[in-house]
């Protein structure tokens, strides 16, 4: 077709739109200008859409809703009106009490009985339908078990200590024998006419036996007298213990005089001499003898009966 190919490429599958009259084949391709109506087109499917005539109907509905309301508050005005005032609940005032000391209200009855709920309480995590079981009962617990025995306290008897032994002495007028207090069977006797201590038999020695007599020199102390060699008396010479006769002279009567000194709480006794307060008899390697000595350091002795 030869006007397809005159217009310049326009042809749009065979068809062009309708332009305006007067444009020219070689002239711009312009639409042609629409006139200003206010009638809408006559094929406009929408007219509601573009807003212009909706107005007056939302207007419409806007005036019967304020009708209605206006209805509704006048009636229930009327209402109000027609119900009238209701009576105000009259104050009440609680009795004061009589000057009599009784109570204003009569007490309850004592058969009255308050209906409590044993029902347990359900917590904010425990579900409505679930009931928490009450705690079970602490076992019953026998009354022989439970029951504790009181003992009364234990009096502290007091401890009775056997009395004491008297102290040990020599008595004037009895016959005796001096046994070593550390040295058990031990005893003075004489010997040659020297005093000893040595270990005596059981069968016993008539040289360990001795009369206790006043002492010679001092009548407080005692002195010694030889059962066997009666007359005869120990007595210091030269610091050594002999058996020497009484010559009746002042000197003998001295040094055959001794005072028995109690030591050891009285379970023993010392010699000491009457002339010589300081020297005490002391065993010496088996024989007796005054040393210049304490008490007790002395040669402890027991009187025994003499064997």
């Amino acid at each position: 077709m030869p006007e397809d190919d005159a217009r310049n490429g326009l042809r749009v599958g065979g068809w062009i739109p309708p332009y305006s009259p007067g444009g020219g084949a070689a002239g711009p391709i312009r639409p042609t200008a629409r006139p200003h109506t206010s009638a809408p087109y006559a094929r406009d499917p929408f007219p509601r859409l573009r807003g212009e005539g909706t107005w007056r109907p939302r207007l419409v509905l806007a005036a019967a809703l304020c009708l209605a309301c206006a209805a509704t508050a006048a009636i229930a005005v009327v209402l109000d009106a027609s119900r009238g005032t209701e009576p105000v609940a009259a104050e009440f005032t609680v009795p004061s009490a009589p000057d009599d000391g009784l109570p204003a209200f009569p007490p309850p009855p004592a058969s009255a009985e308050v209906p409590v709920s044993v029902q347990p309480s359900i917590t904010s995590t425990t579900p409505p339908d679930t009931v928490v079981p009450p705690d079970p009962a602490p076992p019953e617990t026998s009354p022989v078990a439970t029951r504790t025995t009181t003992k009364p306290p234990a009096t502290t008897q007091p401890t009775t200590r056997p009395p004491a032994p008297p102290p040990v002495r020599l008595s004037v007028g009895s016959t005796v024998g001096l046994e070593a207090a550390d040295r058990p069977g031990h005893r003075v006797r004489h010997r040659d006419f020297r005093g000893r201590l040595e270990a005596v038999s059981a069968s016993g020695s008539a040289d360990s036996a001795f009369r206790v007599r006043t002492g010679l020199g001092d009548g407080s102390c005692v002195s010694l007298e030889s059962v066997n060699f009666p007359g005869y008396y120990l007595r210091h010479r030269n610091f050594e213990i002999r058996l020497d006769r009484n010559d009746g002279s002042a000197l003998f009567r001295q040094d055959a005089t001794f005072c028995p000194v109690t030591i050891r709480q009285g379970a023993a006794l010392v010699l000491r001499s009457t002339n010589y307060p300081r020297h005490h008899v002391v065993a010496d390697n088996g024989l007796l003898k005054i040393v210049q000595t304490a008490a007790e350091q002395a040669t402890a002795f027991i009187p025994r009966n003499a064997l």
